[in-house]
């Protein structure tokens, strides 16, 4: 039996055998069952790189407040998974993702405990490790805010929900962080080119899939690409929105 995954949705998403109830196999073909394969798509194996490396940022963010490992991990996970909850409960998607697949939990836990020795080997600060973490931020911003959309459209909402469902579960997880962290101010309300990536990225996926023939693949990568390049640009070139004052 074939469902799509609960996390990503339709053609976006990863496409995973289910083991059918135990009282229905027959005699015999439950111990082959139970150890039955578990099919991980390109895509879902990038989104729980994506969900690893959100944990990471948000134990990075809170390293200088000198939190105990629990309380770090537990920003860390709360950073991984908080957009896509945000958006499950919004579009009625219940249970939400990381209960119905207990894997995203597992591996944002993995994430955050990954990122310990991480911050006690380099240091919050150390200026190689932040650069290659914002990079890999980017990249995590577009996987999910493409991923979040193609699920609200996949749900059989209109395109203008798919793009504010899409720009939350993208930037969600990181106000979160912010907050956590003592941020005044977060990222997504700063003038640099963060939730715009996501807009203009999040639209033009939208644009292909309901204006033109395309595929779920190509507009998802043209989607994830548009998102990566302008928020890479904006932090190369230290692009900023003007600011009230």
């Amino acid at each position: 039996i074939y469902t799509t995954n609960p996390a990503t949705g339709g053609d976006l998403g990863a496409i995973r055998p289910q083991i059918a109830p135990s009282s229905t196999l027959p005699p015999g073909s439950r111990a082959v069952a139970a150890c039955a394969p578990r099919y991980v798509a390109p895509v879902e194996v990038a989104e729980l790189l994506g969900t690893v490396v959100f944990a990471i940022s948000g134990v990075i963010a809170v390293a200088e407040h000198r939190l105990d490992w629990f309380g770090a991990v537990v920003v860390g996970v709360v950073t991984a998974i908080g957009g896509g909850t945000m958006r499950g409960l919004i579009l009625g998607e219940t249970p939400v993702f990381w209960i119905e697949d207990e894997i995203y939990l597992a591996f944002a836990i993995a994430g955050g405990i990954l990122a310990i020795p991480l911050v006690i080997r380099f240091g919050s600060s150390h200026t190689r490790f932040e650069e290659g973490l914002r990079v890999a931020d980017a990249l995590g911003l577009a996987l999910f805010a493409i991923v979040g959309a193609s699920v609200t459209l996949d749900l059989g909402f209109d395109g203008t929900t798919a793009v504010v469902c899409g720009i939350l579960t993208g930037v969600g997880g990181g106000v979160i962080r912010d907050l956590l962290a003592g941020q005044t101010t977060p990222l997504i309300l700063r003038s640099e080119i963060y939730a715009t990536a996501a807009l203009a990225g999040t639209i033009l996926f939208v644009l292909l899939v309901e204006v033109t023939d395309m595929t779920h693949w190509l507009a998802s990568a043209a989607g994830m690409l548009t998102i990566l390049a302008l928020r890479m640009a904006g932090i190369k070139r230290d692009w900023r929105l003007p600011t009230l004052r």
